[in-house]
């Protein structure tokens, strides 16, 4: 059809990117020159170097251009797998991003399970949209915008004689450092969230969920390659999922990875 992958290639395209250099430019030798020749190998039609080569770089640095290409690399050699886990975790830092919404589309189409996901009310899916992983970075402007305001805020007060005046810019400063805390709390929330996986993606081409973590639990269902789920527990070699369409069961670790 007219559907085609998004690729983004070049390596100062966003000012994350050019944070992510400076910050890791001495750690590991010169990420962005392993950036570069995975790219390089992408143009070339070499997928499986490339893909290779993007991977190696997101062991030891997380960046979304590097786990977006390696999304595009992954889908190309028809890893579903792969191609989700890598896109799922580009996701999380950056979930707004057109591009990355288009391929999970597009990747969606590939991928055999058909789920339907279950609308979610209440406060859990309020806390889960307004403070996700890719929320992180307007936290932080939240909170150090108001927290500054706030310090203004008092300087201004204690330079005022007028009770009135004192009253009313007090309380907006104490609003202001109140709307400062939240922001503070949503920060760990989001932070929490980026650092603990709270889905997997199923790497096996056909995999069985069971009613226990055991072999010999009741089959309920099959999962295939590239299906995303949410962890609910886990225990030795088991981890328990639920999916977008409210199914739940066991699935062997073995058969997965996480975000």
């Amino acid at each position: 059809g007219n559907h085609r992958i998004h690729v983004v290639m070049k390596p100062l395209r966003s000012l994350l990117l050019l944070l992510f250099l400076a910050m890791v430019h001495s750690a590991h030798g010169q990420p962005e020159l392993a950036f570069e020749a995975a790219n390089a190998a992408y143009e070339a039609g070499e997928y499986d170097d490339a893909l290779t080569r993007y991977e190696a770089l997101l062991e030891t640095h997380r960046h979304f251009e590097s786990e977006f290409n390696a999304g595009n690399a992954a889908f190309k050699l028809g890893a579903w797998g792969r191609a989700r886990l890598h896109y799922e975790r580009a996701k999380i830092l950056n979930p707004s991003n057109e591009h990355l919404q288009a391929n999970l589309a597009l990747l969606e189409s590939k991928i055999v399970d058909r789920i339907t996901a279950i609308p979610k009310l209440g406060l859990t899916s309020w806390l889960s949209s307004w403070v996700g992983p890719g929320r992180l970075t307007g936290w932080v402007c939240w909170t150090l915008l108001w927290w500054s305001l706030s310090w203004v805020l008092w300087m201004v007060r204690w330079r005022k004689t007028s009770p009135d005046s004192r009253n009313t810019i007090g309380f907006l400063a104490f609003a202001s450092l109140l709307l400062g805390l939240i922001g503070l709390g949503c920060v760990r929330e989001s932070n929490a969230r980026m650092e603990s996986a709270r889905q997997l993606v199923v790497m096996s081409e056909r995999v069985d969920v069971t009613s226990s973590p055991s072999a010999s639990g009741t089959v309920l269902f099959q999962l295939h390659e590239g299906t995303r789920a949410c962890i609910l527990d886990r225990t030795p070699g088991w981890t328990e999922v639920e999916l977008d369409n409210g199914n739940v069961g066991w699935i062997p670790e073995a058969a997965t990875e996480d975000v």
